[in-house]
């Protein structure tokens, strides 16, 4: 399903230069067979009203994932994630990994993960942040992950989206975690760079 999402997105951005110049005949829907109006859908149709407020949101919705993260609350971690979540790695070898979690399988993942990461963590992020309207964003996170007397940089970047007036989780991309071996039930890495570092 997000491959035909995004394959779909793709092409509405491919193609709406075309559509911007063929103002005489714009592609059909394909539903009642009427030609598409761009003045309706698209990107410029949903401009967030107010950009530095949402940006405002994110922040905040970043610091307060600091905070559960340094509690080790499951439950409150999990609330904070759209499902289905799209997980993106690679291994040692440069190869790509993918999947998609629900529920179940990302509660065995961040189980696993509270218990790997050392009491002493301390985790700490700079995000950049893309509003493209009031419901979407995407980010590029620059953060860095101190324990046992070392400091760990590492950079992400990923989806959020607002569900019922609430920032979440929808997609995070990462490198690095693609050779650890999954969970019981098939979950990937760690999702925030928060597992042990290997010495």
């Amino acid at each position: 399903m997000m491959r035909r999402i995004a394959v779909c997105l793709a092409l509405l951005v491919v193609g709406a230069p075309v559509w911007a110049q063929e103002t005489e005949s714009p592609p059909a829907t394909g539903g009642s067979g009427g030609p598409m109006d761009p003045s309706k859908m698209g990107p410029w149709t949903r401009k967030p009203a107010n950009e530095a407020k949402v940006k405002k949101e994110l922040e905040a919705f970043f610091k307060e994932e600091e905070a559960v993260m340094k509690k080790r609350d499951v439950q409150a971690a999990l609330a904070r994630i759209d499902f289905p979540f799209f997980w993106v790695t690679d291994d040692s070898k440069g190869v790509p990994k993918s999947e998609t979690n629900d529920r179940q399988k990302m509660e065995v993942v961040m189980k696993d993960m509270f218990e790997q990461t050392p009491a002493d963590t301390q985790m700490a992020n700079k995000p950049n942040i893309t509003v493209l309207s009031d419901s979407l964003a995407t980010y590029t996170n620059d953060f860095t992950m101190t324990t046992g007397g070392k400091t760990y940089r590492g950079k992400n970047s990923g989806l959020v989206v607002k569900r019922d007036g609430q920032w979440k989780w929808k997609a995070m991309y990462e490198a690095g975690w693609g050779d650890i071996p999954p969970p019981a039930v098939g979950g990937s890495g760690m999702p925030e760079g928060h597992e042990k570092p290997k010495q």
